[in-house]
């Protein structure tokens, strides 16, 4: 963990792409490494690891702190319904470990359509929606990423994110620091004001681990 942490900070420190230094992680062994140790006891380490509303697996896997970079892995276990249409509140890389993610980005036109935007607030205890307006979406572009593939986004462009296939489809995530304080979302569902974050169970998250590890080391 204290390698794979070391290496992150100083490369974004140095002003690294993050693309890059997603990339090495993912590729020399550094990232499986990791997770197989942490495996072996999940609980000692305390990361956050739960099923976000757009039906993956998250879990948290290593962060300096409140609003810093953060290393995290998603994983789809089977099929979902189309995600929500949402942008971040940081810029981020994203490789591709296993499976096909497919990628549709979004303009927005405020104040008018039948599309309701919401403002996202994220707390420990989980995701605070307000109502922000009616909006038209209308999409702009589509990618396949593909097992090996990294790709980064800026916080402002509107995106869906899929599987597709080849489950589990598994991306690991290195996020940036905050650059603002909440997201918008255009949920395919009208959500209610609140949605609870649950915990997964440190034998559920040991399982997660091992098998992202195992598709690392294809």
């Amino acid at each position: 963990m204290e390698q794979l942490f070391s290496f992150i900070e100083s490369g974004i420190s140095r002003g690294g792409e993050a693309e890059e230094i997603l990339s090495e992680v993912c590729t020399d062994g550094t990232l499986r490494d990791c997770l197989i140790s942490v495996s072996k006891e999940p609980e000692s380490h305390g990361m956050l690891c739960y099923r976000h509303p757009n039906g993956f697996y998250k879990m948290k896997v290593l962060s300096p702190g409140t609003h810093a970079w953060a290393l995290r892995i998603h994983l789809w276990d089977a099929p979902v319904p189309p995600s929500d249409v949402h942008d971040h509140r940081w810029n981020f890389a994203s490789f591709v470990v296993s499976g096909q993610l497919q990628e549709s980005q979004f303009s927005i036109v405020r104040g008018t359509g039948s599309d309701q935007a919401f403002t996202l607030t994220r707390s420990m205890d989980g995701y605070h929606y307000m109502p922000d307006g009616m909006c038209q979406l209308a999409e702009v572009g589509r990618r396949t990423h593909t097992p090996g593939q990294a790709y980064t986004l800026d916080h402002r462009v509107l995106h869906r994110a899929d599987p597709v296939s080849g489950y589990p489809v598994i991306t690991a995530v290195l996020q940036g620091r905050d650059v603002k304080d909440t997201t918008t979302v255009v949920p395919g569902t009208v959500w209610s004001s609140d949605l609870a974050v649950r915990p997964l169970d440190w034998e559920t998250v040991a399982r997660l681990m091992e098998t992202t590890a195992e598709r690392l080391g294809v």
